[in-house]
């Protein structure tokens, strides 16, 4: 036994334990674990795979050396189901259609392991071979099926599971993008909920993907033909054996996401039965003067976009009185100072639904709830750093003071409000006192 073939080994031990850990792990979102545990398994089946080929096993039990092949196409969409479940939506039976082209390519080791025992191993020496005997080729070919022979010749397995998979990488990503702009319009924090291990897993992913271009298609493309067992294309799978460790252990410790981040409906309907009192707009005054717009900015200011209430059935009166009630809401009570606020505390302390908060913050004011809770905290942070009570203050403690949940948020947060980091805005208030 080689070097590669003892870290195929290793790898595919290791996978096994994982996916164990992962379908019997108590914590985190089971439905999810499920799908990575399954994904892992598959990584891992292929692993023994390959190693069961360079220990030769195989050239004794010849029937069973293809069956791993269509896993390779289920890595994919266990990915996308995993990411699917993970952003706390459910996953119906119509989406299991994404592992139908796994199932369908099973058809090939199967007539393969029904096929005579000679015709197995003369496939076999020619399909894991470098393709240069010529006449091996050719007596092979001829005894399988038109399909299966354009598959093999050119080499297909390899070139479509690449177009797959990226496929499905860039779905991922999309979900991910997706979950994380849905967060921001419920939630005034992402910590925890932002599926960033996610992203990076998938980027992970896209590396394996790259180097399995470079070292078995590049390769193909250059030369014509390569070698299963040589070392360069077997390069992408060794370096996935690291990764395994990164899937697994990554996943056990993702926490749960919040089911359910939208209002139902009977709650909706119930809410609008009371309507917000008329409150006048001298009565929210600006927490700081600013030569740039703040959530705090005069209330009383036109609406652009009156289609929108007319489809959402808020009127525009009521959407302009709404607009001021949670601008009051929010300074009065200083409800920003709570690391943990959501759009459904803030409606129901301005006494309003929660399908009508939603819609004022992202019609009448253009903005996500996310943004609208955090420019308020980024006014305080800076009225902090101008204040010489309160200037001296560490970074980390001004975050927190002024309602961010981290010193990351609060760093984010900070310079897209203001175009610099809080540590600049600091710098430039030491060189240019007032």
């Amino acid at each position: 036994m080689d070097l590669i073939g003892f870290l195929y080994g290793f790898g595919s031990l290791h996978g096994v334990i994982l996916a164990g850990i992962l379908l019997y792990s108590p914590t985190g979102n089971r439905r999810a674990n499920v799908f990575m545990a399954a994904l892992v398994a598959c990584i891992a089946i292929r692993f023994f795979s390959s190693y069961l080929i360079r220990a030769g096993v195989f050239s004794r039990f010849p029937e069973w050396s293809l069956f791993s092949t269509p896993l390779d196409f289920a890595w994919g969409p266990l990915l996308y189901l995993y990411a699917y479940a993970m952003s706390a939506k459910t996953v119906k039976p119509a989406q299991f259609l994404h592992l139908l082209p796994c199932a369908l390519l099973f058809s090939g080791p199967i007539s393969f392991a029904l096929s005579p025992r000679d015709q197995q191993l003369d496939f076999l020496s020619y399909f894991w071979s470098s393709r240069e005997n010529v006449e091996l080729g050719r007596d092979v070919l001829s005894s399988i099926p038109a399909f299966w022979q354009v598959w093999v010749k050119l080499h297909l397995q390899g070139s479509l599971f690449s177009v797959q998979f990226g496929l499905y990488c860039y779905l991922v990503l999309r979900q991910v993008h997706s979950h994380n702009m849905s967060l921001k319009q419920h939630f005034s924090f992402t910590e925890k909920m932002n599926l960033r291990w996610l992203s990076v897993l998938t980027y992970t992913c896209v590396l394996f993907l790259l180097l399995f271009l470079v070292f078995n298609r590049a390769t193909l493309m250059l030369f014509g033909q390569f070698e299963i067992t040589a070392l360069s294309a077997n390069m992408p799978f060794l370096f996935l054996i690291l990764g395994l460790y990164i899937i697994g252990i990554g996943a056990l410790y993702q926490p749960r996401i919040l089911p359910r981040i939208t209002e139902p409906a009977s709650s909706r309907v119930a809410a609008t039965a009371e309507p917000i009192p008329k409150t006048e707009p001298e009565s929210t005054p600006p927490i700081r003067a600013s030569s740039k717009p703040t959530p705090q900015a005069d209330a009383a200011a036109a609406i652009d976009e009156p289609a929108k209430y007319a489809r959402s059935g808020i009127n525009i009166d009521d959407a302009q009185r709404y607009k001021i009630v949670l601008m009051q809401t929010m300074q009065e009570q200083k409800l920003y100072l709570d690391c943990d606020l959501t759009l459904r505390d803030l409606a129901e302390q301005a006494g309003m639904s929660y399908h009508q908060a939603s819609q004022v913050i992202n019609g009448q004011m253009n903005q996500r709830f996310f943004s609208f809770v955090n420019n308020y905290r980024v006014q305080l942070a800076k009225e902090l750093l101008v204040d010489p009570k309160t200037n001296k203050m560490a970074i980390v403690d001004l975050a927190m003071e002024s309602g961010f949940k981290s010193k990351s948020s609060f760093y984010d947060a900070f310079k897209k409000a203001t175009g610099i980091t809080p540590t600049q805005f600091k710098k430039g208030l030491a060189e240019n006192p007032q």
